[in-house]
Parts: structure tokens; C-alpha cells; sequence
């Protein structure tokens, strides 16, 4: 369905039903922000189904953010509230502020330096209409440089959410176990939220250990009430000077070669060196899940599944260690 391209019909007719029921807030934080914002803002002030206020915490910037935002307060004075923090605080501070200062029922998660597809928002409250039991809904997202010229791939590829990890992570159960097992497929960036779902994401906790947007999807997966839609609905902006994204990007790198590792280790292949590696991922999951449990309920078989992974990957490197085994390889490699 096309939100949007049309002024008549039955899907205007909706649209503008939409709009007079619903309130969309936009939280966004900014730091330093004056090379990407303005492009961001325009997305989001001329989406299909218009928002109803943009909430923007300011991190200190030191460069012509401000400037920006006030200029855009003058030109839309009931649309945007700006709070300015007089120390940095942070990304996972100001998102956590950002949401408790959103009066919306619905509200999206921003970056200052990404590009908002056109129907985004429409699509996303479609969504919420359609899914009511969902109180936080992501997205998929293409990729752009600095540039803003367009990047092979979309964020789902590069985290490894292909069609057939979506087809078995089908229950919230099994999404919840593959967040839990294979780490962050949810970026902020393309989260949305009921108002109703603040209750049990606010305040962000272990604040120190996993970023904001892994802290809601982790709690909405657990209460069963996260979705997400396919389609890509911004543009994902990857360049050096990001707080998170460039660093996240190389991290999942990294992470992209677990499932490949398991895969190996299913069928008896995996060497030293990659058991230690999923030792390693298998051990930090364990300590997620303790921490985790410190501040909601994590389902005890999912808990139980991840500590047996780790003691099974323990085992078979131990045994793969064991004086028998390395007196077969040593006698394999004498009469090669």
C-alpha cells in the first residue's frame, strides 16, 4: 500500500482519520549536527502523515546546532520543543530524556543525520493499528555515506536478520531468543513506540553495558510486544564521526561470523581458535541474560538454552584439549 500519493479514495480517507486520532511525537538528540540536520528535519516535517511535535535534546553542541533548531522553531513554532543540556550527557541519556518529555501516543526515534522515507510514518501507525498487541515496532533501513549517495545492502543484511532467521524468530518467543542469542538486530534509529510501552523502558538501565535501543528491544521482545516491518523506511547514514553508528557497523562485522561458527560447530568442524570465539560470545550472553534478570523477568527455558550453549562449547573444547585426543592428532600428523 502507497500512503500518501494520493488526495482521494478510501486511503486518504483513512489517512486523514489517522490524523485527527493520533498524536506522533518525534524524539531526536543532537550533537554538533549542523552538516546532516537540516535534511533530516525536512523529512520528517513533510512525511505523509504529518507529527505533531518534535522533541530535540541538544547534547551541548559547540557548532551551529542551536542556530538551526531556533531557526526552525520560528518557522514552526508549535511544532518543535527544544531542550539544551549544559553538559554532554551522552546519546543514552538524551534518548531516555527524549522519551519522557514526548507527549505523543506514538513516538519515533531519531537520529539528527538519516533521511526519513516519505510514508514512514503513516506506515509505521498503520502498523500499530493493525497490531495492537505490539507496543514497539522497528524497521528495516538502506544505507547512505557521508555523502548521502546511496550504500549496497540494507541494515538486515549487514546484522544478519536475513528471511530465514525472520521465519524462524516467527513467535515472540524466538525473537526474544534470537535477540538474546545473536545480539542487536534493532537500531534506534528505526524504532517507534506506543506511550503505553514507557511504563516497563523507562528508565533505561545497564546503561553502561548495552546502548539504549538494545535495552528497549530486549524489554518489548520480553514482553511480547515488539514487532517490526521489512520494508526499509529511512536512510541510514554510516560516516567516522558518529557516536554509535560507525562503531556499530565494524562491530557487526565481527558479529556476522558467529552464526557461521555455530553452523561449523554443528557439524563437528569448528578449530580451537573458534571454539574459544563462541566460548567468548556464549559466556557474554550468559552475563547478559544474569544482568538482565536483575530488572525483568527473562523466561526460564530461554535463560536455561543459552547457559547449556555456553557448557556445551566448554565441554567440546575441553574435550577437544583432552591428553587422548591431542596424542590422535599427534600420531595422525607422524604417519601423514
Amino acid at each position: 500500500m502507497i500512503w500518501g500519493r494520493c488526495t482521494s479514495g478510501p486511503f486518504f480517507y483513512i489517512l486523514q482519520q489517522i490524523q485527527r486520532t493520533v498524536i506522533i511525537t518525534v524524539g531526536m538528540c543532537t550533537y554538533n549536527s549542523e552538516k546532516y540536520l537540516p535534511e533530516q528535519l525536512e523529512t520528517i516535517i513533510h512525511q505523509t502523515l504529518r507529527v505533531n511535535e518534535i522533541v530535540v535534546i541538544d547534547d551541548a553542541s559547540t557548532d551551529q546546532t542551536i542556530d538551526i533548531l531556533n531557526d526552525y522553531v520560528k518557522r514552526y513554532p508549535d511544532l518543535f520543543r527544544i531542550i539544551r543540556n549544559e553538559k554532554n550527557m551522552g546519546a543514552r541519556k538524551n534518548f531516555e530524556r527524549a522519551l519522557a518529555e514526548s507527549k505523543g501516543e506514538i513516538i519515533f526515534l531519531s537520529d539528527h543525520d538519516d533521511y526519513w522515507m516519505p510514508e514512514k510514518v503513516a506506515k509505521v501507525v498503520a502498523y500499530f493499528n493493525s497490531h495492537p498487541q505490539d507496543k514497539v515496532v522497528f524497521t528495516n533501513a538502506m544505507f547512505m555515506d557521508e555523502n548521502s549517495a546511496s550504500l549496497p545492502s540494507t541494515l538486515w543484511d549487514v546484522v544478519g536478520f536475513t528471511p530465514a532467521v525472520r521465519a524462524y524468530a516467527q513467535t515472540k518467543d524466538d525473537l526474544l531468543r534470537y535477540l538474546l542469542k545473536h545480539g542487536r538486530i534493532v537500531t534506534g534509529a528505526t524504532l517507534a513506540l506506543r506511550k503505553e510501552s514507557l511504563g516497563q523502558i523507562l528508565p533505561f538501565r545497564l546503561m553502561h553495558k548495552i546502548w539504549h535501543d538494545a535495552w528497549i528491544a530486549l524489554v518489548a521482545a520480553n514482553a511480547k510486544m515488539l514487532g517490526y516491518i521489512e520494508e526499509p523506511l529511512i536512510r541510514y547514514r554510516v560516516h567516522s564521526k558518529q557516536q554509535v553508528g560507525y562503531g556499530y557497523m565494524e562491530k557487526i562485522k565481527g558479529n556476522n561470523a558467529v552464526p557461521v561458527l555455530q553452523m561449523k560447530e554443528l557439524k563437528g568442524e569448528t578449530g580451537d581458535e573458534e571454539l574459544i570465539q563462541l566460548i567468548h560470545v556464549r559466556r557474554k550472553r550468559v552475563r547478559l541474560v544474569k544482568r538482565l534478570s536483575r530488572f525483568i523477568q527473562v523466561d526460564p527455558v530461554i535463560k536455561a538454552e543459552i547457559l547449556q550453549e555456553r557448557k556445551a562449547s566448554e565441554k567440546a573444547f575441553s574435550r577437544a584439549k583432552s591428553l587422548p585426543v591431542r596424542l590422535l592428532e599427534s600420531f595422525r600428523k607422524m604417519f601423514k
